[in-house]
C-alpha cells in the first residue's frame, strides 16, 4: 500500500515519461520496466512524499489453515491484517485504491475489514474502497514499482531500488512472523 496525499496524476512521473521518450500512457510495471527506466523511475521518486506499508508472504513457509485459502480469500485476509496493523488514526479517512479489484473482491475486503475491526473494537478503517486501473493511476503505478522493488529485497536480498524509498517504509511485514527493518 503506498499512501500519497491525493488521488491525482503524478507530474514527476508525466515528466519521467517525457524524459525517456515515452508514450504519454506508458504504464510503468516493476517486471516489464527496463532497468534504464528502472534507474531514472527510483531516482525520480525520492522527491515525492509518500508512506509505504507491506507485506510479503513466502506461501511455502506458511503453515496450518492460510495454505488452503483460494487466491482472493488469501489476499484479503493478508492484506486485511496489513491494514489492521495500521492505526485507527494513520488511514480512517483514506481512499483505498485497489488495482484491477472487482466488485465481489471489494466487497469480500469490507466484509473481512468490518469483521476484524468488530473483534478488536476498532472503527472500520478508509473512508472508501475502490477499484482502479494501473493505466490510468500513476498512484498504483508508484504502488506496483516499490512492491517489485521490495519483493526483490526481501526473497532476492537486492538492495538496489530499495534503498531509494526506504525512509518511506513505515511497515514492511513479512509473513511467516518476521519483521524486516
Amino acid at each position: 500500500m503506498v499512501k500519497l496525499a491525493e488521488r491525482a496524476p503524478l507530474p514527476e512521473i508525466k515528466t519521467l515519461r517525457q524524459t525517456l521518450n515515452l508514450d504519454s500512457g506508458f504504464e510503468f510495471k516493476y517486471h516489464t520496466t527496463k532497468l534504464r527506466q528502472k534507474d531514472f523511475f527510483f531516482e525520480m521518486i525520492q522527491s515525492l512524499s509518500f508512506q509505504i506499508r507491506a507485506v510479503v508472504v513466502k506461501k511455502q513457509l506458511l503453515g496450518g489453515n492460510l495454505t488452503q485459502l483460494n487466491g482472493q480469500d488469501f489476499t484479503t485476509h493478508f492484506l486485511a491484517q496489513l491494514i489492521l496493523r495500521a492505526s485507527d488514526m494513520e488511514i480512517a479517512n483514506d481512499i483505498l485504491i485497489i488495482d484491477s479489484a472487482t466488485s465481489a473482491s471489494i466487497r469480500a475486503l469490507r466484509l473481512k475489514l468490518s469483521e476484524e475491526c468488530r473483534k478488536a473494537n476498532r472503527v472500520r478503517p478508509f473512508k472508501k474502497i475502490v477499484g482502479g486501473d494501473s493505466h490510468r493511476e500513476d498512484g498504483l503505478q508508484l504502488a506496483d514499482m516499490i512492491a517489485g522493488a521490495i519483493r526483490d529485497r526481501v526473497i532476492f536480498s537486492q538492495e538496489r531500488y530499495y534503498k531509494t524509498f526506504a525512509k518511506n517504509v513505515v511497515d514492511l511485514w513479512v509473513m511467516p512472523n518476521r519483521e524486516v527493518k
